[in-house]
């Protein structure tokens, strides 16, 4: 009973080695169409890595403008400061200089 098993087994796998030439063209046509999907998703592939390549430099030359404009505020953060220095000194000048001429009159 045992052998009988086996060699049915044995025969059903065979079977697609002796399929008939409708079947083979048939796997024919679906081997050609997995080869031609798997070239379009390799197509596909390389599309999206160079989006993906072209977004990085984006936003590597972004990252760049927005460190700078980082720089410029800053350094106008900076300039306000000293301004403001300078204005206080300024006043404290014209109050001293109100002050003498008080002083003299």
């Amino acid at each position: 009973m045992k052998l009988v098993m086996i060699a049915a087994a044995a025969a059903l796998a065979a079977t697609p080695a002796l399929a008939d030439p409708v079947e083979r063209a048939e796997a024919r046509v679906d081997l050609d169409q997995a080869s031609s999907d798997a070239v379009r998703a390799d197509a596909q592939k390389e599309d999206a890595q160079a989006e993906a390549d072209a977004a990085q430099a984006e936003a590597s030359a972004l990252r760049g403008q927005a460190d700078a404009s980082e720089a410029e505020a800053e350094n106008a953060r900076i300039r306000a400061a000293q301004a403001d220095a300078n204005r206080d000194e300024a006043l404290d000048r014209a109050a001293d200089a109100r002050s003498a001429i008080r002083d003299n009159y």
